[in-house]
Parts: structure tokens; C-alpha cells; sequence
């Protein structure tokens, strides 16, 4: 991930400008590391941006009341 990148996510995630070079400057010379930089931003007061805690996303249930769809296949399938 390039530092661009980096840049336009905490931008995108709604923090503050001076708070993005900040952190910029304090790992421009390291390797990203998304721990780093996630944990920077929870002491400045933000919310994690590049570590996805995919454990809280099993906690969702699909309860919209549809159907689930079925896909028609790609090939003609005759029955008699």
C-alpha cells in the first residue's frame, strides 16, 4: 500500500488533516503496518481503519424476509 493510498483512507474515514501528516511523518521511514497506524489512530480518538475485525460480521443474520436466489445455469438442461 502506498502512502497515496494511506492518505486518501484516513481521509475518506473523516480524519482530521493535521492528524494525517502527523501519522505520515511518524511511519513514512517504516514499513506500513496497519496495527501501527490503527493503534495510532485509537489514541488520537479515531476509529480503526485498515484492520477489519471479521469476527464481529458472524453476528449478522439475514433477516430481510426474502429468498435466497437461485441461479439459472448456463446450460440447457433437458428432463423428461
Amino acid at each position: 500500500m502506498e502512502i497515496s493510498d494511506i492518505k486518501l483512507e484516513m481521509e475518506l474515514a473523516g480524519v482530521d488533516s493535521v492528524d494525517i501528516t502527523e501519522i505520515v511523518n511518524l511511519y513514512c521511514t517504516k514499513e506500513f503496518s496497519s496495527e501501527l497506524i490503527d493503534n495510532e489512530l485509537l489514541k488520537r480518538g479515531y476509529e480503526k481503519i485498515f484492520d477489519i475485525d471479521y469476527d464481529a460480521y458472524d453476528d449478522w443474520e439475514d433477516d430481510d424476509g426474502y429468498a435466497p436466489i437461485e441461479k439459472f445455469q448456463h446450460k440447457q438442461h433437458y428432463r423428461d
